[in-house]
């Protein structure tokens, strides 16, 4: 299944990192990751795929202390449309 997340995150010094890294080891794959810049945060958009369930991933992101918010829509294969997860 494929999966949109949009998070908001503190400007710190390997948050993306830690992002990463917890994304890996629950057993996704990044697909594409974009990344902007916004006053001592960053929006980053990542698309992830995995055959696991996407609450696996997201209950582990929120215990980042990083993280402001984080948003996740489920991407529809054959359409590409998304729809909240």
């Amino acid at each position: 299944m494929n999966y949109q997340l949009d998070m908001l995150l503190s400007d710190q010094p390997a948050v993306l990192e830690r992002v990463l890294q917890t994304t890996r080891y629950r057993g996704f794959k990044v697909d594409s990751m974009q990344m902007q810049p916004a006053s001592k945060q960053m929006r980053v958009s990542m698309q992830v795929s995995g055959q696991q369930p996407i609450s696996l991933l997201t209950s582990q992101l929120h215990k980042l202390y990083d993280l402001a918010s984080l948003e996740c829509q489920a991407q529809l294969a054959h359409t590409g449309e998304l729809q909240s997860a």
